[in-house]
């Protein structure tokens, strides 16, 4: 059983997807931080701010497309792949933050909270738009 794909994605076809996956976490996160912020829900903002929240977004779509590029490569089934990877990643993206309210006096608990609800849009919209089937199917 070969463990390659027969046909792996066309790069300008995964830079298009990336940067439209990119572009749509974006608007998803920075409304959620907008809201969140706004409607004061977390008692500290050391961490949650708008541009930590680009930056973090930016690297995890970017991080999420570059997998999923080698996943192409490399897999016989790398939207099913992609999509167990995402969802192992999404879980063990929380352990930082969960590490920050632990050890950090300035971190709230609403704040750690806030930031991984962060974590989910940008992995919702990576599973559903990187793949060439949405969520693996």
């Amino acid at each position: 059983m070969s463990t390659t794909r027969q046909s792996s994605i066309d790069n300008q076809t995964l830079a298009t997807r990336g940067f439209g996956t990119l572009a749509i976490a974006l608007a998803a996160n920075f409304a959620l931080g907008w809201a969140v912020l706004s409607q004061d829900l977390v008692a500290s903002t050391e961490f949650f701010r708008y541009p930590a929240i680009g930056v973090w977004t930016l690297l995890g779509i970017g991080g999420a497309t570059v997998v999923y590029w080698g996943l192409t490569q490399r897999s016989a089934t790398p939207d099913q792949t992609f999509v167990l990877v995402a969802a192992v990643v999404l879980v063990l993206s929380f352990l930082p933050d969960i590490g920050l309210a632990l050890t950090a006096d300035s971190v709230t608990t609403s704040e750690a909270i806030g930031l991984m609800i962060l974590h989910v849009p940008p992995a919702v919209v990576a599973v559903l738009a990187l793949p060439e089937t949405p969520l693996g199917r």
